[in-house]
């Protein structure tokens, strides 16, 4: 136990020692590794947004007809009938007030404020209509064929406003990743480079340690911990940066009317953990990455 606790105090005094000589591209490190790994945490909330506020869409739903709050039972029969028995109709799915707030609630989940102004009463019922063939010219028939019946609210078939949206996301998510990949390596290169000068200034004690015995994975462990450290500190600030650009994206949603459509484009706080986690994972794997090639490339010097 004691050999345990004097190994461990050996490499984190000489991961530390490492750190302090190399000030400043340990600063250039950890902000390219911020940088990289933020990108990687907005990719991952993007897709998650864009996910939430197209779900209804998923599942083969092509368009929605909102009701009136005030419609009669018998109205709303009556077209639940009329839609089952259309033969160009595969199913239908009517959701009620309470249901439409549920699912109101768990895409606002993280939105406290803005679903406190909205009540079950001021949402309208709907039914969910998915066509037999998925066409847009067809789909856009149907729509029009119930726009004008009584108690009808709107019909709203979404089709090209989500594969827009659909396409916008995929694409900035290929950017991102584009974008990630380039900056996890140039973070790479860099640790690469600052374990090297560290391994080449401290050349002599490492010919020492290695007449004396010491094997390479105990030289090579403080230099990988310190490109670890690193990637972790890098993760970190990547994380925090990515949070705070989520939460200042969503209050601007929030507060302004021409950006209100993107307020159902929200991230839960199980997505966000997860794509902190994700963040902060890919720093302390670029960093240790980095570190370890460098040390076993270099251990000869």
């Amino acid at each position: 136990m004691a050999r345990l606790l004097s190994r461990t105090g050996y490499f984190v005094r000489e991961t530390w020692i490492n750190v302090r000589r190399n000030l400043t591209l340990t600063v250039a490190a950890i902000l390219t590794v911020a940088v990289g790994v933020m990108l990687v945490g907005l990719g991952l909330m993007a897709r998650y947004a864009s996910t939430n506020a197209l779900g209804r869409w998923q599942g083969g739903v092509q368009f929605e007809i909102f009701l009136e709050p005030n419609i009669a039972g018998g109205q709303i029969d009556a077209l639940g009938e009329e839609l089952r028995n259309h033969p160009d109709i595969e199913r239908i799915q009517y959701i009620t007030q309470e249901q439409a707030f549920e699912l109101l609630e768990e895409m606002l989940v993280d939105e406290p404020e803005l679903l406190a102004e909205v009540s079950v009463a001021s949402l309208p019922s709907s039914y969910r209509v998915v066509p037999r063939v998925a066409e847009g010219e067809l789909i856009e028939s149907l729509a029009a064929q119930f726009r004008q019946r009584p108690g009808v609210y709107s019909v709203e078939t979404g089709r090209q406003q989500v594969d827009a949206i659909r396409e916008w996301f995929n694409s900035f998510r290929w950017i991102v990743l584009l974008m990630s990949i380039v900056l996890a390596a140039a973070s790479a290169l860099l640790i690469f480079n600052m374990i090297r000068v560290a391994m080449f200034a401290r050349r002599r004690e490492i010919e020492v340690m290695k007449l004396v015995g010491a094997t390479n994975s105990f030289i090579r462990l403080p230099f990988i911990l310190e490109g670890m450290l690193h990637g972790l500190l890098g993760g970190i600030v990547g994380a925090i940066a990515a949070g705070v650009l989520r939460n200042h994206v969503e209050e601007l949603f929030g507060r302004s009317e021409i950006l209100a459509f993107f307020r159902s484009f929200t991230v839960t706080s199980s997505q966000f953990n997860t794509a902190t986690l994700a963040t902060v994972v890919m720093g302390v794997v670029v960093g240790a990455l980095g570190s370890a090639f460098a040390a076993g490339r270099f251990l000869d010097v």
